[in-house]
């Protein structure tokens, strides 16, 4: 009867240390939403959505509306940013939206929570064709070169919440094994 209630002992304190550890991360969501406004490099506008209070990205669907105004008085907008495939949290407008130039863009979050923040992006011109075609390795290079720098604008992937949980499991596994092994020792 003893190794049992010392099992059992055991079972609760990891039980007890897993509960609490897993439901934290989903707690600390809510509150207030962090907005990072960027641009892709072709006039389109990004916006990556993250909760303030733990930094997690919002995974829950979002309405997010921009409207930019050139130094040269050009607006552009409401345009509303669609889910980008690349991340949780991330939004984006088509490529072009804005021509070159500096801009002022604001972005309202409309939904899960109310947010809005302005930032100043500059738009360089597209690149200019050369009267020549480029030699299959060159475009090859180029063509590798932008997928590089498309994945370089793509918000990190949601994996530390992976590694948060590996890490309370083996927490959990190392009380439990910790316990078991102090009760035994008391028992010899």
């Amino acid at each position: 009867m003893r190794r049992f209630t010392r099992l059992g002992a055991a079972l609760a304190l990891a039980l007890g240390l897993a509960v609490p550890a897993a439901t934290a991360p989903a707690a600390a969501h809510g509150g207030p939403i962090d907005v990072d406004l960027g641009t892709d490099g072709a006039g389109g506008v990004s916006a990556t959505l993250t909760w303030a209070g733990d930094g997690h990205p919002v995974e829950e669907s979002a309405v997010v509306v921009v409207r930019a105004v050139s130094d040269s008085g050009e607006e552009v907008g409401p345009v509303t940013l669609t889910s980008a495939s690349e991340g949780v949290g991330w939004y984006r407008s088509e490529p072009r939206l804005l021509d070159e130039g500096h801009w002022t863009v604001t972005a309202r979050v409309k939904e899960p929570k109310k947010a809005k923040v302005e930032t100043e992006l500059d738009v360089a011109a597209p690149p200019t064709p050369e009267a020549s075609e480029p030699e299959p390795a060159e475009a090859a290079a180029t063509a590798d070169g932008a997928e590089a720098a498309a994945t370089q604008d793509a918000p990190p992937a949601a994996g530390l919440a992976g590694w948060v949980g590996w890490v309370v499991g083996a927490l959990v596994v190392g009380a439990a094994v910790t316990t078991a092994v102090v009760l035994r020792r008391r028992t010899t």
